[in-house]
């Protein structure tokens, strides 16, 4: 089955298997699928191809709906649903956490493709809106961290369940550099996490740019380069994070712009 948002015929056999692994363990210890990266509709034929990794999701396609599909040999529609859960539409719409890391990501991605800076997102042309369906989304966490759990159900005091590790380690693949770049063959990855993960490039021989590496002025960035892979990756903060940091919406608007001449330091620099 061809999708135009989702590699099906590489992400079906890591769910075959994360679903023989925790189908089991559901009840009553998490209530959602995994996130499982994905493309907007027109990512596959955009000109310059950029997925945005976050953190985690705030809630996610419900678990009946992978149940249904693993039940009925239909895994293929989980996949499926689990690329309507944010769309460009919902993108410009939320206003709300999840709302600030896509207004970030929107910006971005219009200033890189484009040149110019969108001031507000709401106000968004048919072009625009059409570059915004190039956009490739990951995160760093498949299923959602206990401390987001915590926040969203206002239990500050929620366990960590040996089961709810196990689903966490299950969906490790969905997690990873590797993957995302054979399943979609990004050219940039633009990581928003200011977090260690070293796992996420397992598998890979990226390496970390010393030279490019920047944390003061309110300027937050991290390279990694492969040989291996003409993929370029760029570490910086979560948007969620910039307030925590001190960002004003000038200077938040500064990064972007120090993001964006990032990307084109990159391609003159390796093209």
């Amino acid at each position: 089955m061809n999708n135009d948002k989702i590699n099906i015929g590489y992400y079906l056999p890591l769910l075959q298997e994360y679903c023989r692994q925790t189908m089991s363990l559901y009840d009553n210890h998490y209530h959602q699928g995994p996130f499982i990266p994905y493309t907007m509709s027109k990512y596959k034929d955009a000109p310059l191809k950029i997925m945005y990794v976050g953190r985690d999701t705030l809630s996610w396609e419900p678990v009946e709906t992978l149940k249904k599909a693993y039940q009925e040999n239909k895994l293929e529609d989980y996949l499926i649903a689990n690329t309507k859960c944010v769309d460009v539409e919902k993108m410009l719409e939320w206003k709300n956490n999840t709302g600030s890391f896509w207004n970030f990501v929107d910006k971005l991605h219009l200033l890189i493709r484009t040149g110019q800076m969108v001031t507000d997102i709401n106000s968004v042309s048919k072009q625009q809106r059409d570059i915004l369906e190039e956009i490739g989304y990951g995160n760093l966490h498949s299923i959602e961290l206990i401390e987001t759990l915590r926040y969203r159900f206002g239990e500050p005091e929620m366990p960590v369940t040996q089961e709810y590790l196990t689903i966490c380690k299950a969906a490790k693949p969905f997690e990873s550099l590797k993957s995302m770049i054979e399943a979609y063959h990004p050219d940039y990855v633009f990581v928003l996490s200011w977090i260690e993960k070293n796992d996420f490039f397992d598998g890979t021989d990226f390496e970390w740019q010393e030279n490019m590496y920047r944390d003061r002025d309110k300027k937050y960035r991290a390279v990694y380069l492969s040989k291996k892979y003409k993929t370029k990756v760029v570490w910086t903060l979560h948007p969620n994070a910039m307030w925590r940091k001190g960002l004003t919406k000038d200077e938040t608007q500064d990064l972007m712009e120090f993001l964006a001449n990032t990307y084109r330091m990159l391609e003159s620099k390796y093209k």
